[in-house]
């Protein structure tokens, strides 16, 4: 049953949002995250391969699927790719590659034509990164470098193993490839209950405590005035965040139900893996216990999804799940804890009575909490609200223009290995002079430029590590900015929809029904007392639902007031704070690593010789 489809649910409205507000039930839906095709957030189909160049017999990883196919690849192709791919995405940078290459003793000229011939993207996928080694293997064999003589040996599955040194190869968390994630944040044990001393979002609790009586006339103006003292957390609170990773495992299931599969990462146990659709089972059991809560949506579905969007899926899911685990309620969900333990999450699923009871029928606000609910709240949520569409539209163009300033670097850090191979290949071609080799001047320019390949090479690696730690870190907390504002949104047009309850209308039925139960009493008729009880119980029933709703009421004001104090304004100014000056540190050491380069250069080229 929680396998079956559930209906949309619009909702729609003019709420102070600038524009109509649309919402639905289902996280699956599109997002409006980017205008001009970057961000694969939309419905649309994935756009087709780039044409491929006519220099270039296979350009795209789709024209190597045809290539490889099902041969059977020999371990060192894994091996080798493992060491430019440590985090497991399923490709590398042409520098990884070239260095993998480098290992394989070959003139820089046929490293040069490898690369060339299998990639020319800024990233290299594992079946070009495969293709590249059978030419390796083919070149150290005196054989013609070929892909159509690959695409042969691999339908015969006698694909040849190259002679590779992968020791001498340079850390791959540190050059090649993906960056390894940074070591996870000291934090305190996961409680099993409550809260502890320890517990960074410390503050005053939602507590389990008998039924408020009925609240006065003043009940909701109770509680301080505007001024807020404090953030409500304890110091150095973001040292202490959670920290899950997300990576992917790869296809499963048969033919017709192929599906991805994701590896989540905790220190609350060992890894396990999680689909796509069982994430999705987390975020609608969620979002109906915890509707007035924080609660970031989920990356969509694509038919017919690219790598790109893959990849870019992945890191949504990693930011929902890390939003999640360091929200200060929904932490200690028993079905977030299942979700992140549970060896096999759909056999538990089968087994277990999920509960979609919202928070507020199992918890109730004591009177402190209550007193601490400042009077001027709904003017609070005003300002906010008023400005939350112009935050989500800057947001989000700050994430699109910092992705597209990363990805230059990205492709700068390509063709700078590029041009590596190139002055490499250069150097070979001129080791003789015509004159002979006494040829001083041809020998102090050739050293010149193995310097200058040596320094482009460093230029290389330090630009792809930094690159790439801006694409995974940086971006990541940008994104995780603008995927707050939009949770905030949300938050408010549930609040909209969800708030609402009857206790007027069972006021007047219970003024009814006691003038009603007055009149039976004084007639008297035949069987009154069976009427007076039934109209009596009636009454009692409407009562205990009027009790219930106020004291929702008051639960529903203590939440938005916790979120938009304690998570919303840490969360959008602390982190931020902490994203713009590791940007700042991290930019200043690649500015001073670069710089130091090139005044090497400088000292190593100052003996080239003019004449």
């Amino acid at each position: 049953m929680f396998n079956a489809p559930r209906p949309a649910q619009p909702y729609s409205s003019s709420n102070g949002f600038g524009t109509t507000s649309f919402v639905v039930d289902n996280p699956l839906v599109s997002s409006v995250y980017d205008s001009d095709g970057l961000d694969p957030w939309s419905t649309a189909p994935s756009p087709a391969p780039p044409t491929i160049p006519a220099a270039s017999p296979v350009a795209a990883p789709a024209g190597f699927s045809a290539v490889i196919a099902d041969s059977i690849v020999p371990p060192i192709y894994h091996q080798a790719f493992a060491a430019v791919d440590s985090s497991g995405s399923g490709e590398t940078s042409v520098n990884g590659l070239s260095r993998v290459l480098g290992t394989a003793g070959l003139p820089a000229s046929t490293i040069e034509r490898i690369v060339s011939l299998v990639s020319s993207r800024s990233r290299v996928s594992k079946l070009e990164f495969f293709v590249a080694l059978a030419l390796v293997a083919l070149a150290q064999s005196g054989k013609d470098l070929s892909i159509e003589r690959v695409a042969a040996l691999a339908q015969e599955n006698a694909l040849p193993v190259p002679d590779l040194d992968l020791s001498s190869l340079t850390s791959a968390s540190t050059f090649n490839g993906f960056p390894s994630p940074p070591p996870a944040p000291i934090r305190a044990p996961v409680p099993t209950r409550g809260y502890t001393s320890e517990d960074p979002w410390s503050i005053g609790k939602l507590v389990n405590a008998p039924t408020l009586s009925e609240p006065g006339p003043d009940s909701f103006t109770n509680g301080i005035t505007s001024s807020i003292s404090g953030t409500g957390l304890p110091k150095d609170w973001w040292k202490r965040q959670e920290s899950i990773t997300v990576n992917t495992l790869g296809q499963q299931g048969f033919i017709l139900k192929r599906y991805l599969v994701y590896e989540v990462s905790t220190n609350r146990g060992a890894p396990v893996p999680r689909r796509y659709s069982e994430f999705v089972f987390l975020w609608d059991v969620l979002v109906k216990r915890y509707p007035f809560r924080l609660l970031p949506s989920l990356p969509p579905k694509r038919i017919g999804p690219d790598e790109g969007f893959l990849e870019q899926r992945r890191r949504g899911l990693a930011r929902f799940i890390n939003f999640v685990v360091n929200h200060p309620i929904i932490k200690d969900d028993g079905l977030l804890q299942v979700f992140l333990t549970e060896p096999s999450f759909e056999h538990w699923r089968k087994q277990a009575s999920i509960s979609y009871e919202e928070e507020s029928a199992s918890k109730r606000v004591d009177q402190v909490e209550e007193m601490s609910i400042p009077s001027d709240l709904e003017d609070k949520l005003a300002v906010v609200r008023s400005k939350i569409s112009v935050l989500i539209e800057q947001w989000q163009k700050i994430c699109i223009l910092a992705e597209r300033i990363m990805k230059r670097r990205e492709a700068a850090a390509s063709d700078t290995a590029r041009l590596t191979n190139t002055l490499k290949a250069l150097v070979e071609v001129n080791d003789r002079c015509w004159r002979g080799d006494d040829c001083e001047l041809c020998l102090g320019v050739r050293q010149g430029l193995s310097s200058v390949a040596q320094h482009t090479q460093r230029h290389s690696d330090v630009l792809e590590e930094r690159s790439r730690r801006l694409l995974y870190s940086t971006l990541e907390a940008l994104k995780g900015q603008r995927d707050l504002y939009i949770a905030m949104r949300d938050l408010f047009i549930r609040h909209d929809r969800l708030s609402g309850d009857s206790v007027e209308k069972l006021k007047k039925r219970v003024e009814t029904n006691s003038l009603k139960l007055e009149g039976v009493k004084q007639t008297k008729k035949e069987r009154w007392q069976e009427e007076a009880d039934k109209i009596a119980g009636i009454i009692e029933k409407d009562q205990a639902s009027i009790a219930a709703m106020l004291n929702r009421r008051v639960f529903i004001r203590a939440s938005m007031w916790h979120e938009l104090r304690v998570v919303l304004h840490n969360r959008e100014n602390t982190l931020l704070t902490q994203a713009v000056k590791t940007f700042a540190r991290e930019e200043s050491s690649f500015s001073e690593s670069v710089a130091a380069n090139w005044t090497s250069l400088v000292d190593a080229v100052e003996s080239m010789p003019f004449e």
